[in-house]
């Protein structure tokens, strides 16, 4: 599953995100995301791909940005 599937998944899921909502350009105040559903939703993603994302590299815009982050740092941990 890619980052952004996951990210899609949990959000409908879990947070009750509206899934016509869910597009890779949609901004975190668009789909009801206050910051602290930000934060536990990047601990969702490092639990799931077994990573850690340094706190500078997690203030997205985008889910699109929030996706590419996390593949960027999943294919890091590949090596």
């Amino acid at each position: 599953m890619s980052a952004y599937e996951f990210l899609a998944k949990i959000l409908s899921e879990k947070y009750d995100v509206d899934p016509g909502l869910i597009r890779k350009d949609a901004t975190w105040e668009a789909l009801g995301l206050d910051s602290f559903t930000t934060v536990e939703l990047i601990f969702d993603v490092e639990d799931e791909f077994d990573i850690e994302i340094p706190e500078e590299r997690a203030t997205f815009q985008t889910l699109g940005d929030a996706a590419a982050v996390v593949d960027e740092y999943v294919q890091a941990a590949k090596g």
